[in-house]
C-alpha cells in the first residue's frame, strides 16, 4: 500500500495503526482500531458519553485536536468532521475484512 506521501506500508491496517493513528505497531493493534472506530460511530450518531468517561473525554481532546472532530460548546457533544468520517469509513473497511 502507498500512502499519499508515496510511503510504501505492508497494508493499510498497518497504515492506519502507525501512520494514521500514531501507534507504535506492537501488540494486538486490532483491538485499537476497534476502539477507535466504535468512539467515531459515537460520534457520527450523536451517542455522546458522560463528563466522568475519561477515556471518552480524552478521545474528544484527541479527535478535536487531529481535525477528526469538532465541538461547540462542549468537547462531550462533538460531531464529525469530513476527516472523521473518511477515517470511520476507512476503519468500517479494514475491519470488515
Amino acid at each position: 500500500f502507498m500512502d499519499d506521501n508515496e510511503g510504501s506500508w505492508d497494508s493499510v491496517d498497518n497504515y492506519l495503526k502507525i501512520e494514521v493513528l500514531g501507534h507504535c505497531g506492537c501488540g494486538e493493534d486490532t483491538d485499537i482500531l476497534i476502539y477507535v472506530r466504535d468512539f467515531l460511530k459515537k460520534l457520527d450518531k450523536q451517542e455522546w458519553g458522560d463528563y466522568e468517561d475519561i477515556p471518552y473525554m480524552f478521545l474528544c481532546g484527541w479527535s478535536d485536536k487531529e481535525g477528526y472532530s469538532e465541538h461547540g460548546t462542549t468537547a462531550r457533544c462533538s460531531w464529525l468532521t469530513e476527516k472523521g468520517k473518511e477515517l470511520l469509513n476507512d476503519l468500517n473497511k479494514v475491519l470488515t475484512k
